[in-house]
């Protein structure tokens, strides 16, 4: 039996026959899916909706940070509330386990999710809105509140902390975006 990406089941129905036209039962379902950073037994209560929602408000932030024109800063709010809602059909999946074939259908089912919402998925936000999604999953990460009596889950939170800002780090350097002007992102967000 070969599986294919079109008949999984949604709250809407199968995703062949919904992803040109998703309800709101179907979007909403993000707050159904749990953060996949969870399997690190630190995941608490954080779900997809949860780090939509902060990479919207980080976004916010981001904008006012770098004196974002109005116009651009409503679409990168926009672009970082929606930029997951195809895991409101096919979960949070770890970024070491998506194939180069997986992601290509992921990114397919994203973009007609975001199509049929009548927004665009412009390639001129793309830098902005990685940074955003990397500093809401630092976000995340540093809400975690593993039991103090346990120092060695704090010790590897800690970790963790430190791994995703590495990674926050080497993006924006990836796009020429200086180390100090993150680390002065993060001092303005108190993170």
């Amino acid at each position: 039996m070969k599986y294919r990406s079109e008949d999984i089941f949604t709250p809407q129905g199968i995703l062949e026959e919904v992803e040109h036209n998703p309800n709101l039962d179907l979007l909403m379902n993000i707050f159904n899916i749990p953060r996949a950073f969870g399997v690190s037994g630190f995941g608490g209560n954080w779900n997809v909706g949860m780090h939509s929602v902060a990479s919207a408000f980080i976004a916010l932030y981001w904008a006012k940070f770098n004196k974002f024109d109005e116009a651009k800063t409503n679409k990168l709010a926009a672009r970082a509330l929606l930029h997951d809602l195809h895991e409101a059909v096919t979960g949070d999946i770890l970024p070491m386990f998506k194939t180069k074939t997986s992601k290509a259908r992921l990114k397919e089912i994203q973009k007609n999710i975001v199509t049929a919402l009548n927004m665009k998925e412009e390639e001129d936000m793309e830098i902005d809105l990685k940074i955003v999604d990397l500093v809401a999953f630092y976000y995340e990460i540093r809400q975690v509140s593993p039991n103090i009596l346990h120092p060695r889950k704090l010790k590897l939170a800690h970790t963790m902390a430190e791994r995703q800002l590495a990674i926050l780090v080497d993006y924006a350097k990836e796009n020429k975006i200086k180390k100090s002007k993150i680390q002065q992102f993060l001092q303005f967000l108190n993170i």
